[in-house]
C-alpha cells in the first residue's frame, strides 16, 4: 500500500537525503599542498646542533628567487624541492657584519612523484632524496662553511620532520 506524502513532508524527505548526500562527499583537502625538504644545521666536530649567527641565504640555480633570505638565528630551515628536475643545486651564501661573504654549493639528487588525496584536491608533488653532494672550501674568518651533508629522511612529504643535515665548521676547526 503506498502513503501520498504531503508537500511539507516531501520537502523534509528530499532536504534530508540531500544534506545525507553532500555530507558524504566531503573531502578535507590539505590547506597547503607545497612539500619542503628540513634541513637542520649542524656543528661538524661535536655533530650537536647549532643555531647560525652569521647570515645565510638560500639559492637555487636557475630560480630567480631566493629560497631562504639572509636567515640569522636559526637552527633549521624548510627549502622547496624542485618539480622538473631531478638535481638541485643550492647555493648556500654565508656573510656577516663585517662584510665577509662565501658561497658553498649543495647537489641534491631526488625523485619526484606525484601524490593525490582526491579528485577534488589540487595535486602535490612528494620527493625521494636519492643523493648528496656538497663542495668543501676552507672557512675564511669567522664565516662557516659547509664540511658534510647526510640524508636522515629521503621522503620529502607534508611531514615537518628533518630530511637533512648540513654540518658546518670554523676554520679553527
Amino acid at each position: 500500500m503506498f502513503h501520498i506524502l504531503k508537500p511539507k513532508q516531501l520537502l523534509v524527505v528530499l532536504l534530508a537525503s540531500f544534506l545525507g548526500l553532500s555530507s558524504c562527499t566531503e573531502v578535507e583537502c590539505p590547506l597547503d599542498t607545497v612539500v619542503v625538504m628540513t634541513c637542520g644545521l649542524y656543528d661538524a666536530s661535536s655533530h650537536s646542533q647549532l643555531t647560525l649567527y652569521d647570515t645565510l641565504t638560500v639559492n637555487a640555480v636557475g630560480a630567480t628567487v631566493p629560497l631562504l633570505n639572509r636567515a640569522v638565528g636559526k637552527q633549521s630551515f624548510g627549502l622547496p624541492v624542485s618539480y622538473q628536475n631531478d638535481v638541485d643545486t643550492l647555493l648556500f651564501c654565508f656573510s656577516n657584519a663585517a662584510g665577509d661573504a662565501a658561497t658553498d654549493t649543495i647537489f641534491l639528487a631526488h625523485t619526484n612523484a606525484p601524490h593525490f588525496e582526491s579528485v577534488d584536491c589540487p595535486t602535490s608533488m612528494f620527493h625521494q632524496l636519492t643523493r648528496v653532494a656538497w663542495t668543501r672550501r676552507e672557512p675564511t674568518g669567522q664565516l662557516r662553511a659547509i664540511d658534510s651533508v647526510a640524508i636522515v629522511r629521503s621522503t620529502v612529504d607534508y611531514e615537518d620532520i628533518e630530511n637533512i643535515r648540513v654540518f658546518l665548521r670554523t676554520a679553527a676547526q
